[in-house]
């Protein structure tokens, strides 16, 4: 029963900080979504702000295993194991729409609570994608002459900003709505990204 009153709060108050922002969601608010009292967010979280921080990390943590996956992968080439992360992040979007919501908040209006988590998850993301680049250059397989800063960021570019642009872009452009949209847009702009970064000799 416990158990189910933390996960039950979690998953209202995703919604709720996703769509209204952390600063306009009320404790009441909170309470009542769940169908609980103040006491419970106390108990479990210490405050809206930890139950804003488990959102966060909730949210946030399959981007970390999804590193975790490809790592273990250390027979696989450079190329393939950005490959499978960009795939590892196709489905985490998939299944959590507002994760781009929440980066996409704290990146642009950080909040006290929120930020060192991105931060510490987006540090890690970087390190990752900076690490296996090297490696790539290193092995062959990627242009000598490659801004690995540049192309760090241009590849969480690439793979994130479409989730965060996505509602109002619709509005512009017809988007693909069926089922596997997001891997078919990811394995696109992925091919497009290592066309520029492969090493034309291999």
């Amino acid at each position: 029963m416990e158990n189910k009153t933390r996960l039950k709060l979690i998953e209202v108050a995703t919604e709720l900080f996703a769509v209204k922002g952390f600063a306009a969601v009320s404790v009441r608010e909170l309470t009542v979504a769940a169908q609980t009292n103040v006491s419970a967010i106390s108990y479990y979280f210490n405050g809206k702000e930890g139950l804003y921080e488990a959102v966060l990390i909730e949210q946030l943590s399959p981007i970390l295993q999804a590193i975790g996956k490809v790592q273990k992968n250390d027979s696989t080439s450079p190329v393939a194991q950005l490959t499978l992360y960009a795939n590892q992040i196709a489905h985490i979007h998939a299944l959590r729409p507002l994760i781009s919501r929440f980066i996409y908040s704290e990146v642009t209006n950080p909040t006290e609570y929120g930020a060192p988590i991105i931060e510490k998850h987006l540090s890690q993301v970087y390190q990752f994608i900076d690490a296996t680049l090297r490696e790539g250059i290193a092995r062959g397989y990627l242009r000598e002459d490659l801004n690995i800063t540049y192309a760090a960021v241009s590849l969480v570019g690439i793979l994130n900003f479409y989730f965060i642009a996505k509602p109002f872009v619709s509005k512009i452009f017809p988007l693909p709505e069926h089922a596997d949209s997001e891997s078919e847009y990811v394995a696109h702009a992925f091919r497009i990204y290592l066309h520029g970064i492969m090493n034309s000799e291999t």
